[in-house]
């Protein structure tokens, strides 16, 4: 029976990542698909048909596998009680999300439909009506997603099918349309994510006997193995004895250990990525890769601790045996002369050109008077400046709340030298710590601003100039006002708008389209945070640069043109070491590959495909707006050319600009990065402009919603106001008329696309510009 569970019934628990975007997914897809469950949309429609072209024995293979997907709960249920007391914890999760799904599904069909979903079908005579949701698949779901984290891989795969084979079922057999099946989806995903939020998921960890055995295949032998005092995330660590007596550590990664999970990499990979670190994907790769950094710790003259064993063995356990050498330097009070060698031992590795990753005071212990490096889990080889710079603030933060400020910096000077120490000052920032580091203490920019000055008076160097915030002020939104009062009178010139019929339309819209297009638009900041990335060549952190996108939505508001955002991402880039004209420039690299791409959109939406607007050109001179254009850039460049004060301005700037471009187009990853996503950026907002119109009743092809957005933003963008208020929406509204709607139905659909992906975005800036603030990005 052990083979269908993790191997340690007695694990510890923690509440993960994925328990709460279950949660999260499961929740927006019970509201996606209650909203509009009063309706057969025509997906639905399509995906019922596809289910009737089959033959008709069919119908007796939906009929099994939505019987098997029952006998499957039954008999989980019947092999955790066969577990005895063992696995009391796992029968109260099953027997809660069994509930706790049926009330709620019994509950909502009853709110939506009026009528009591039948859980038993298969003893019903009379043909069962249709009901949101369905209750079978609900049930099955939300058992299978709490009891997947205590599943063996192979049983939680065959979970996972019967759950998609059961909502499959449930629409074929008319127990209810496909957004029933899918909202049953999102009611068990719910309802399981937050019993596990509430207890906690088994982190899968091997049991001591398994990891015994594991190491003995691997040629191990060892007593009195048994888990260490301190653990950490993911990994189960224990400590033992060799047959010679020596002390070892143990790091065991269990089979299916969650944390270990692709999706828990993966979200970790995207949102904490860090200069020059290469995540692995499995357990194996993990392993190997430690124990080989250790070894090449080893080779640039550091003292490690001597790896044993790497590898596989067992029932699929990863394991690393290595020396257990001392205690870790944060439970002993190092003198002076020892403190300075541990920094002698970082400057060897740093040689080397090797970053540690993670150098904290559990990566060191003190075996006597010799300091020993270890954890090297996060170590890359080859390492950059700037890892290198991390790997001394990180260390030096840590030895300074335990030591004091001046005995940190004082070993540090000693042991690493005054040169390395001004190296590392640009990197001295709080963004520069863990979210662990920084909890550490109550107030880390003060801390960090005491170290600064410390390092900086030790050195004889002084501080670099503190990036000054452009605040938004109460008088800096007279402007928008202004503007959104000359956009009404704008948009009144440009068509006959009746409100009362914009309203109209508003109101009868289908909400649930606009709620997947506001969902769709927010997505927008991530292509967008990309392009800033492969734009200044610097690995930069996701989740804080996603973040800065938002808050330069808030700066747009009362900064105009592209003078906030410019000063935003500066402030911004320079926390990270990026150079002055890299941190400036890279926002004309980007808008230029932007420019390009809509540009070539255009293009081809106008040559390769039957888009047609209905644009009356007859009265327009395109001759005299032509030599217009030309004669406004001839100027420019004369100017240019014989004012020298405006050439050293220009000049410089255009010269770097030119050279980070030269520099994107020879790297073809940074080039197709950049230009995938401002693609990216540009399709998120078509999708979102085409849910909004189909809302309305008024759908346009993806490429035309495509075609106006791109040409609203390039035309929108030549007026110098904050945000392009009233602007973009006359803009917009008048594209839409052109593309074939109705004036009242263009401006309803202008007015709510601008809400949700400015209007909106701008509130969320003021948010996300106070986390930057507290959390020393700017």
């Amino acid at each position: 029976m052990n083979r269908y569970f993790i191997s340690d019934p007695r694990q510890p628990r923690a509440r993960r990542v994925a328990d709460r975007v279950m949660v999260a997914v499961g929740v927006a897809l019970v509201i996606w698909t209650g909203l509009t469950a009063d309706r057969v949309l025509a997906l639905e429609d399509a995906l019922v048909a596809l289910t009737q072209v089959f033959p008709a024995w069919f119908e007796a293979v939906y009929r099994i596998a939505y019987l098997c997907a029952a006998l499957m709960v039954a008999a989980l249920f019947v092999a955790v009680v066969a577990q005895g007391r063992k696995r009391l914890d796992l029968l109260r999760d099953m027997t809660l999300a069994l509930f706790g799904s049926f009330g709620l599904a019994v509950l909502l069909a009853w709110w939506v439909d009026g009528v009591f979903p039948v859980m038993v079908p298969e003893f019903t005579a009379t043909d069962v009506e249709p009901a949101f949701p369905v209750l079978r698949v609900a049930v099955v779901t939300s058992v299978i997603a709490v009891s997947a984290p205590s599943l063996t891989r192979s049983i939680r795969r065959f979970g996972w099918a019967m759950v998609a084979l059961v909502t499959v079922s449930g629409f074929a057999l008319g127990f209810g349309f496909p957004g029933d099946a899918v909202g049953a989806v999102g009611l068990g995903l719910a309802v399981a994510g937050t019993i596990l939020l509430v207890f906690g998921s088994p982190k899968g960890y091997p049991d001591v006997a398994g990891i015994t055995a594991a190491l003995s295949d691997l040629g191990l032998r060892l007593r009195d193995l048994e888990p260490a005092q301190h653990q950490s995330r993911g990994v189960q660590r224990l400590t033992g004895t060799l047959e010679d007596g020596r002390p070892i550590e143990v790091k065991a990664y269990g089979r299916d250990a969650s944390d270990t999970q692709l999706m828990s990499r993966a979200w970790r990979g995207l949102w904490y990525r860090e200069e020059g670190r290469h995540p692995t994907f499995t357990r194996r790769q993990g392993v190997e890769h430690e124990a080989l950094a250790t070894f090449m710790g080893e080779r640039t003259g550091a003292a490690t601790p001597k790896v044993l064993v790497a590898g596989v063995g067992g029932d699929g356990i990863a394991l690393l045996a290595t020396t257990l050498r001392g205690q870790p330097l944060r439970d002993e009070t190092p003198s002076p002369a020892t403190l300075a060698s541990v920094w002698q031992e970082v400057a060897h590795l740093h040689r080397g050109r090797i970053a540690h990753g993670a150098l904290t005071l559990d990566a060191v212990t003190l075996d006597g008077d010799q300091p020993v490096l270890r954890e090297f889990n996060a170590a890359s080889f080859n390492a950059s400046d700037g890892r290198l710079n991390l790997d001394v603030v990180s260390l030096l933060f840590e030895t300074s709340l335990q030591e004091g400020v001046e005995n940190a910096v004082a070993a540090a000077e000693a042991g690493l030298g005054a040169e390395r120490l001004v190296a590392a000052l640009p990197y001295l920032q709080v963004p520069a710590l863990t979210r662990a580091q920084r909890k550490q203490i109550d107030k880390p920019k003060a801390a960090i601003a005491e170290l600064r000055d410390a390092v900086a008076a030790a050195t004889g160097t002084e501080l670099p100039e503190p990036a000054k915030l452009r605040r938004v002020r109460w008088q800096d939104l007279v402007m928008p006002a202004l503007s959104l009062i000359a956009a009404y009178a704008l948009i009144g010139l440009l068509s006959d708008i009746d409100f009362a019929a914009v309203w109209a339309v508003v109101q009868d819209a289908r909400w649930a389209w606009i709620f997947v297009g506001f969902v769709i638009g927010q997505f927008v900041f991530l292509p967008e945070a990309t392009g800033m990335l492969y734009a200044t060549g610097y690995p930069l952190p996701l989740k804080p640069l996603t973040i800065l996108q938002v808050s330069v939505k808030w700066i747009g508001l009362a900064v105009p043109s592209a003078a906030g955002r410019v000063t935003m991402n500066t402030l911004f880039l320079r926390k990270y070491g990026v150079p002055p004209t890299i941190a400036l420039t890279q926002g004309a690299i980007d808008g230029v590959s932007g420019f390009m791409v809509e540009a070539a959109i255009l293009l081809v939406a106008f040559i390769a495909s039957d888009l047609a607007l209905d644009l009356d050109t007859g009265e327009i001179q395109w001759g005299v707006i032509l030599l217009i254009v030309f004669g406004l850039i001839g100027a420019g460049l004369v100017a240019i050319l014989r004012i020298k004060r405006l050439r050293d301005l220009v000049v410089p700037v255009v010269t770097d600009a030119w050279n980070l471009l030269w520099g994107v187009l020879k790297d073809p990853k940074r080039a197709l990065g950049l230009v995938g996503s401002n693609v990216a950026s540009r399709l998120i907002l078509a999708m979102t402009l085409f849910f909004i119109l189909a809302a309305i009743g008024e759908p346009l092809p993806l490429v035309t919603c495509l075609v106006v957005t791109v040409a609203t933003n390039l035309l929108a963008g030549l007026v110098p106001i904050p945000g392009g208020i009233g602007v973009a929406e006359a803009v917009l509204t008048s594209f839409l008329v052109l593309a074939g709607l109705g004036a009242d139905e263009a401006f309803a659909a202008a007015v709510v696309f601008r809400i949700a992906t400015f209007y909106i975005p701008a509130g969320e800036g003021f948010f996300a510009l106070r986390w930057l603030q507290n959390r020393g990005y700017v």
